[in-house]
């Protein structure tokens, strides 16, 4: 991990890849969370997010829950060339929603790091069968250094750090990054961290994060646009690679 007397200017380097993901990605990733209860909503901040300059599209949980598995669709119809994640949160049924996820066209799926070590595997290894990249949540996880070590070790494409809204409504002042140092120091694969501005999400570029989270912070503001812009483009300047 980078020190923190290292110059941001020495710490830049060239977007990284990762050899696990089945993906050929650069890191950093910008992904928006398209946390809505109807698709139209979720549609028309997509368009928004890629004018932005985002890399992934997230369909959000609420999503899911309200509108099922076609807003998996109408998303990958409307961006053909934007990877989508889907956001189950799994707990159970991992290689169920790896189907799901491979049948919708999206590339990309969910599992929390808390589910158990049966469903985590069990979404890992049919990802590789299918082609379906899994990411881990570690939301809701009590060691998350090393529940995300383990679980770059059995494959998973990318770990990610989450300070939960219910978390942050019951502490305002807690963010993920709070977990970012004992994890990079716990593992070489990639990780990610949920933010809620751009603030957080450069202290955790600079920290040597990979992955990108944001949803309604952002996306209720006044210029969701430029705001989202600013995000990206703060993001891919401040990152500072590991790898």
């Amino acid at each position: 991990m980078q020190t923190q007397q290292q110059s941001i200017a020495d710490c830049i380097a060239p977007a990284g890849t990762s050899d696990s993901l089945l993906l050929d990605f650069q890191f950093p990733i910008t992904q928006i969370a398209l946390d809505y209860r109807s698709t139209s909503e979720a549609l028309e901040m997509a368009a928004i997010a890629v004018e932005a300059g985002f890399d992934w599209l997230e369909v959000g949980t609420p999503l899911v829950t309200c509108q099922g598995l076609a807003p998996v669709r109408a998303v990958v119809d409307a961006f053909p060339s934007i990877p989508v994640v889907v956001d189950y949160k799994t707990m159970d049924g991992g290689s169920r929603n790896v189907r799901h996820t491979k049948e919708e066209g999206a590339q990309v799926m969910t599992v929390c790091a808390n589910a158990s070590d049966a469903t985590i595997l069990s979404a890992i290894t049919t990802g590789k069968e299918l082609g379906i990249d899994v990411v881990v949540d570690t939301i809701g996880s009590k060691d998350k250094a090393s529940r995300a070590r383990q679980c770059h070790e059995w494959g998973a494409a990318l770990v990610y750090l989450h300070y939960s809204a219910d978390e942050r409504s019951a502490d305002p002042t807690g963010d993920s990054l709070q977990w970012l140092p004992a994890t990079l120091d716990a593992t070489s694969g990639p990780v990610g961290v949920s933010t809620f501005g751009v603030q957080d999400a450069v202290r955790a570029a600079r920290m040597g994060a990979d992955y990108f989270i944001i949803g309604h912070p952002l996306t209720s503001a006044n210029d969701p646009l430029n705001t989202l812009k600013g995000y990206v483009e703060e993001v891919k300047g401040n990152y500072c690679s590991r790898h």
